[in-house]
């Protein structure tokens, strides 16, 4: 009961309230990447061929080695 007595004070100024409104970026309000892009299509390519050479490499790498065990038989 006398922590709650002596929290309203601090309530009632909203110190609080206003710290946590001071730990704010308020530069990033409409940006939600942490990077600058002007044109989605572009960037939507990009990221596709990024993520699909990424999957693919394993792929390519061991369609190589099978090429090369094939090649040392004959």
């Amino acid at each position: 009961m006398i922590i709650a007595r002596a929290a309203r004070p601090v309530l009632a100024r909203g110190a609080i309230r206003n710290t946590r409104l001071a730990h704010g970026h308020p530069e990033n309000t409409v940006y939600n990447m942490p990077f600058d892009y002007r044109n989605p299509k572009t960037f939507a390519v990009k990221v596709v061929a990024y993520c699909g050479l990424g999957f693919a490499i394993p792929f390519i790498a061991a369609g190589y080695q099978l090429s090369k065990s094939k090649g040392a038989d004959s």
